[in-house]
């Protein structure tokens, strides 16, 4: 019943978020110039464009590290090779810093959760290479990584299904919810990557079906930074049937298996 009401309360933000943004003049969110066409001004989508497509020159398929310009990516990075993600691929918009760390933490409030299409649009439209070469299949399912009853409930949303939802419209793409969060686990951004991925171990699972046997699943969050969080619910996923899973975020931090 909780859950219930935090979605029916999600769908109320949303829904209020789009009236006003229709009935009152658009302002950048980033540089604050009334009259911009959109979330951002010309100037600001630009700049933010600009450093999406030179973040996505050089970067493990894998893991979504970046790298240098001849790094061998065979196997993945020199970070990620021979280590066992849960994933198959990974995909970031750019790095967690600067405005695009802005925007992610603006987004975890449900009262900007208007800001999922425009970085959706970003994502979807400098990552073209990336999404070729995942071949994501017209049957893939998009799936997010969920909250845990309690948090959604205190936060009112998950900004990764809003995420999610919007990337699915833009690849054509069905989305889907098969996977719970079971376990509350504490804040995890002061654990090392080996304590998260014990908290983590048994944190999710998915609903077993014929219906995501053999699919290949995007699987869609906000940042990505040790990776515990992401393979966790990928485990679950395969356990469930899925072929391949690759994770979207807007987000990568540089912080990896330390």
């Amino acid at each position: 019943m909780i859950r219930s009401w935090a979605r029916a309360g999600a769908v109320v933000g949303s829904l209020r978020s789009a009236f006003e943004a229709v009935m009152f003049p658009w302002s950048c969110v980033l540089c604050g110039v009334d009259g911009a066409p959109g979330a951002f001004c010309p100037g600001c989508l630009d700049a933010l464009w600009d450093r999406a497509v030179k973040a996505g020159a050089s970067v493990c398929p894998r893991c979504a590290l970046p790298a240098g310009p001849h790094a061998n990516f065979r196997r993945g990075c020199g970070v990620c090779r021979g280590r066992p993600l849960g994933f198959d691929a990974a995909v970031a918009l750019g790095p967690y810093e600067g405005t695009l760390r802005e925007l992610c933490l603006r987004l975890k409030h449900r009262r900007n959760a208007w800001l999922a299409p425009p970085l959706c649009d970003l994502w979807a439209g400098t990552r073209l290479d990336a999404i070729d070469r995942m071949a994501l299949p017209t049957d893939a399912w998009v799936v997010p990584v969920p909250l845990h009853w309690r948090r959604h409930y205190g936060r009112g949303y998950n900004q990764a299904e809003a995420l999610a939802r919007e990337l699915a419209r833009r690849l054509d793409r069905s989305f889907h919810a098969p996977l719970r969060r079971v376990i509350h686990a504490p804040k995890l951004a002061t654990l090392s990557a080996p304590a998260r991925a014990r908290v983590l171990r048994e944190a999710f699972r998915a609903r077993e079906s014929s219906a995501i046997r053999g699919r290949t699943v995007l699987l869609v969050d906000d940042v990505l930074t040790t990776g515990a969080t992401c393979g966790a619910a990928a485990r679950a996923l395969k356990r469930a049937g899925a072929k391949k899973v690759v994770v979207a975020v807007m987000a990568r931090t540089d912080r990896a298996w330390t």
